[in-house]
Formats: structure tokens, C-alpha cells, sequence
């Protein structure tokens, strides 16, 4: 592994960018699935319930995305990216209900937040060094399969 790609400037110059995108969109989700249980779920101990059971069913998929772009495939950002226009969709197509606007002001933010981190200088060039540090790892298997 050359300097760019070295383990340790990785995650000094791209880890803050990569986080900040990742808890941007759990909140993000977090706040869409609230949403949502607030406007049609009038049972609180039901509402806790089906709660839970979304953000873990939501939270293994914004984790395997992230993984997929930890990994060198490119195409899992749009993984996030579509889970973050459904936060925007769900919040936009929810208003006018009975929750605070301060939630919904929050579930507007956090994913355009997200779709903003996602697409800076950063976040890109981290895209570009897990590719190629995809690419050296498949160089480093085939050519201890040729031994």
C-alpha cells in the first residue's frame, strides 16, 4: 500500500467526513420513522414497539451501505442516497399532522445534511482511495492464488 492508500491516513483525513455522513443519516432516519409512527400509530406501548423494530431493519441496511462503500464499491452510496430522499419523501408527504414542527424542520435537515456530506470533496476522494484500495487487496489474493 502506497501512502495514499495507507491505513492511518485514511482514517485521520476521511473518517471524520465518513461519520459525520453516517450519523447524519441515522438521525435523519431516526426522525422520518418517529414521524411516521406519530401520525398513524395512536397506541404509545404499540408505537415503541414498531419503533424499534423499523430503526433495527433500517439501521442494518444504512450499515450495510456504509460497509458496501468501506469496501471499495462505489454504488453503495446511492444505497444512502435513496434512503435518504424516502426520509425527505416521508417527512415532505407527512406534514400537517400532529407532531411538533421542530421534527419536521429536524427531518428535513438531517438528510439534506446527509446528501451534503455525501457529496463533498472529501466523501468523493474517500470513494476513490477504497477503490483502489479494493483493487490492491484483489492484486495482493491473485497473485498469492498464482504461488
Amino acid at each position: 500500500m502506497n501512502h495514499e492508500t495507507g491505513f492511518f491516513t485514511i482514517l485521520r483525513v476521511h473518517l471524520p467526513i465518513f461519520a459525520a455522513a453516517f450519523f447524519m443519516a441515522l438521525f435523519a432516519m431516526s426522525l422520518a420513522t418517529m414521524i411516521v409512527l406519530q401520525q398513524h400509530v395512536s397506541d404509545p406501548e404499540q408505537n415503541i414497539q414498531y419503533y424499534f423494530q423499523a430503526i433495527v431493519v433500517l439501521s442494518v441496511y444504512l450499515c450495510s451501505a456504509n460497509l458496501l462503500v468501506v469496501r471499495g464499491r462505489p454504488w453503495g452510496v446511492w444505497l444512502v442516497v435513496a434512503l435518504m430522499l424516502a426520509c425527505i419523501l416521508t417527512v415532505v408527504l407527512g406534514s400537517g399532522y400532529r407532531v411538533p414542527r421542530i421534527m419536521y424542520f429536524l427531518g428535513l435537515f438531517f438528510p439534506l445534511v446527509a446528501l451534503l456530506l455525501l457529496n463533498t470533496r472529501r466523501h468523493r476522494a474517500m470513494r476513490e482511495i477504497m477503490v483502489k484500495v479494493r483493487a490492491e487487496r484483489a492484486a495482493i489474493r491473485n497473485k498469492r492464488k498464482k504461488r
